[in-house]
């Protein structure tokens, strides 16, 4: 895998073989880096999100990109759930890796075309932890925060959205750790499972 994104002009600084070692690194060599590959293979991918969770707790938000070598639904919401801006199947061809890397590194979302329909259809069958809730059915979003949660739900990152809407990006945290909070979620995906439902945005 370094190989062929050495061949891709990308350049790797680190590898992991487990998360015992990236633990161990706790983000020594990852502080600063621009995008983080995750590979998964086998099955009990949780404790690796976990790490990955853990590490991004310490040292700040990372973009990650998680591949892996079976396309689960399970596996989509756990990598989005610690915040994975793109999935990817293991098999894949090299140049969709390198895609979702290069948007990954540019704060942009990349899912396979397997993952995203897994996903569209989690949405469309209202699955997911709390999907129909009757307290997320009353939540008050003001007109601002609906503007962020429908451009947060195209891909944009804080920088694009404050561009956008000509605030700072550090509103936009702020407007996004309320709305988070006001929709009681924890990650994009489940904030757009949250928005189409209460017809915010359209799938």
């Amino acid at each position: 895998m370094a190989l062929l994104l050495q061949q891709a002009g990308l350049a790797v600084s680190g590898i992991y073989h487990d998360e015992t070692a990236l633990a161990a690194d706790m983000g020594a060599t990852l502080a600063g880096k621009d995008v983080v590959v995750l590979l998964l293979s086998g099955s009990g991918p949780f404790q690796s999100f976990q790490c990955m969770r853990d590490l991004m707790a310490k040292i700040g938000p990372l973009p990650l990109v998680v591949a892996s070598d079976r396309i689960a639904s399970g596996q989509v919401q756990g990598a989005l759930r610690v915040g994975a801006k793109g999935f990817v199947s293991l098999d894949a061809d090299p140049a969709e890796l390198t895609h979702a890397i290069l948007q990954a590194a540019k704060g942009q979302p990349y899912l396979t075309a397997d993952a995203s329909q897994l996903l569209a259809q989690d949405i469309s069958n209202g699955l997911g932890r709390g999907a129909h809730s009757p307290r997320r059915a009353g939540v008050d979003l003001s007109h601002r925060e609906i503007e962020i949660v429908q451009l947060l739900c195209e891909g944009q990152s804080s920088k694009e959205i404050g561009r956008h809407l000509q605030i700072s990006p550090k509103t936009v945290e702020n407007h996004r750790y309320n709305i988070y909070r006001k929709c009681e979620v924890e990650s994009i995906a489940e904030l757009i499972r949250h928005a189409i439902s209460r017809g915010l945005v359209a799938i």
